[in-house]
């Protein structure tokens, strides 16, 4: 192994020239050598576990935020058609807007999207029954990263509770928005970027803010502000916690033992904060090349924590456990290499399995693993979707590819069946939003448009 290690390490220097052994000092670099593991106390553990699968929200509570009500991906219970096979789901409308990567939250009969116009970000609201707009809110941004070939606008989605929307740009502004029927002011506001001297991030501010009782939580990926929670009401600054890199992923929270805790994916490792007062009591080191720390985590149980990333990464399972007042992380396994690995999409779990799509070059596409272990389930996969975005809809799956397809998937970890494929329903080549469903209305969106389609019985 040793010896395997070193041709490793000299082809690298040998590829990258001069540059190639400070390069190997990089975090990422030094990941690619990182080797799977796993601890077979915690896997026993974890395999006796009950596991209980995400409760899904009363349709009333729409779809406030990114991934649903409580982040999961799940779509609130509501009447909902599964024979697309034999009737294709109907367009109801359809509504122009700008580009951006970011999905729609639908709450109280509204849709709310974030798009970009020339040089300013909007934030949208539509009336989610006829498609009509209702307001938008109008700023100017700076670009969205620093590749200007996917700086085509918002990456975030708007977290809504009762008259207030919470948003986060590409460019990193988070606005907080009081709405009064078509009346919209600026509660406050911040500029992330500046204000808490963080790099853009290559590809623009991905975030969805995450609202937490009275705080309002995002990632800048500042020194001393990987994580920042202001006040809900006044904008202050509550406390900032982290020095790590920013990556694309959105904080989510648990309650381990009682304490609530902030999971934090940033660029290079995952924290976990106390609420209370921002401190990081424990982080587990996953530094990916480009920062590319994307899916969210997906927490089960309150306990187990689930993290991937592609770029050669792969997947780790960890338990949060709470001890005294600090929340630990514990490793259950960690799957390097050619293992599943989460790209542009989070995925969901369900019956202890895990639903997503690996972005492992050359080898992507939906699949089905076992959530104890990270390891794939028999034949169960499907190469066509490449690159997509998936929700759990009661016992399905519903697909958004980057082609523009949408999908209807039996959600059966013991045998793969595509109900239904819509080809070409959006224009485009980078359909990264995530679909949202709320009473038996689909709504999803490109560069160009939001279209909504009936899937009611």
């Amino acid at each position: 192994m040793k010896a395997r290690a070193l041709v490793l390490i000299i082809g690298i220097t040998t590829i990258l020239g001069i540059g190639g052994f400070a390069a190997y000092q990089s975090p990422w670099v030094r990941s690619l050598f990182a080797r799977s593991s796993v601890d077979p106390a915690e896997l026993e553990r974890a395999m006796s576990a009950p596991l209980r699968n995400p409760a899904a929200a009363d349709a009333a509570t729409g779809y406030p935020q990114w991934r649903g009500a409580a982040r999961a991906g799940v779509a609130p219970v509501g009447s909902f058609r599964t024979d697309w096979d034999k009737k294709k789901p109907k367009e109801l409308w359809r509504q122009p807007i700008g580009g951006g990567y970011g999905s729609c939250a639908v709450v109280g009969g509204r849709l709310y999207v974030q798009d970009r116009q020339g040089g300013t970000e909007r934030v949208v609201c539509i009336d989610a029954e006829t498609g009509k707009p209702v307001w938008d809110y109008a700023y100017q941004a700076g670009q969205a990263g620093n590749d200007s070939t996917y700086a085509i606008g918002p990456r975030a989605t708007p977290t809504v509770i009762g008259n207030t929307v919470y948003t986060v740009g590409g460019s990193g502004k988070l606005l907080v928005l009081e709405v009064e029927g078509r009346a919209v002011k600026v509660k406050w506001e911040h500029d992330l970027i500046p204000e808490f001297q963080a790099p853009m991030p290559q590809w623009g501010v991905a975030c969805s803010p995450l609202v937490l009782g009275d705080l309002v939580i995002v990632q800048p990926g500042g020194k001393d502000a990987a994580v920042v929670a202001f006040d809900k009401n006044s904008g202050a600054v509550k406390w900032r916690a982290g020095s790590n890199p920013p990556g694309y992923s959105s904080p989510i929270a648990a309650n381990i033992g009682g304490q609530a805790t902030v999971f934090a994916f940033l660029g290079d490792a995952l924290l976990a904060v106390r609420a209370a007062d921002g401190a990081v009591t424990d982080s587990f080191k996953w530094a990916t090349q480009f920062s590319g720390n994307i899916a969210t985590p997906v927490i089960v149980d309150d306990e187990y924590v689930f993290i991937s990333s592609a770029y050669g990464m792969g997947c780790g399972l960890l338990r949060a456990e709470k001890q005294g007042d600090e929340v630990k992380l514990v490793k259950v396994y960690e799957n390097r290499g050619r293992a599943f690995q989460s790209h542009h999409a989070t995925g969901v779990f369900k019956d202890k399995h895990l639903f997503g799509v690996d972005g492992t070059r050359g080898d992507r596409g939906l699949k089905c693993i076992e959530f104890m272990t990270g390891k794939g389930v028999p034949d169960w996969e499907w190469a066509e979707s490449g690159q997509a975005s998936v929700i759990l809809v009661g016992d399905h799956l519903i697909l958004q590819t980057e082609r523009g397809d949408l999908c209807l998937v039996d959600a059966n970890p013991k045998e793969f069946n595509l109900v239904a494929k819509i080809p070409k329903v959006l224009s485009g080549k980078n359909n990264w939003a995530t679909p949202t469903l709320v009473n038996g209305l689909l709504y999803v969106r490109d560069e160009e448009k939001v279209l909504c389609f009936d899937v009611r019985p």
